[in-house]
């Protein structure tokens, strides 16, 4: 497997969408993982500033203000992308591999700063892995 993770600290900064881009064109991820997108809603023109050739399932969690955010990409050429499970900080999707013919969860986070949010934000993340089924991949920035 190939990916992209990243705390980009901010999607629609001058130069980030171009830099991606050719990143996703040189490499050709099989997914990718960026957090503090730092934007409220992630617009169509953007996802096709970073992914022309729209190779990517794309979903994303808004910022809360200028913190946060996190933006999701699977190269849909090898896998199907099935259920999704979204919070503040937690993006989850089961994918199946079509080459290996094999489940596996793909999970992009943010891990909140604050202590009194953590701990609740740990224990979720403990208990969707306790309850698995398949392959965890599991990215992130500030757990």
């Amino acid at each position: 497997m190939k990916g992209l993770i990243w705390n980009c600290r901010g999607i629609i900064k001058k130069g980030v969408s171009s830099f991606l881009r050719n990143l996703i064109l040189e490499h050709k991820f099989h997914f990718i993982g960026l957090q503090e997108t730092m934007q409220p809603r992630i617009e169509d023109r953007i996802l096709r500033k970073i992914d022309p050739n729209q190779t990517y399932l794309w979903k994303w969690i808004p910022s809360s203000g200028r913190s946060g955010g996190l933006l999701s990409g699977i190269n849909i050429d090898l896998y199907d992308v099935g259920a999704f499970y979204e919070e503040k900080y937690i993006l989850q999707m089961d994918l199946w591999d079509k080459d290996k013919k094999a489940k596996c969860n793909f999970l992009n986070v943010y891990g909140p700063l604050m202590r009194k949010i953590k701990m609740s934000f740990l224990l979720n993340l403990l208990c969707f892995a306790k309850n698995a089924m398949s392959l965890i991949l599991l990215v992130g920035t500030s757990i």
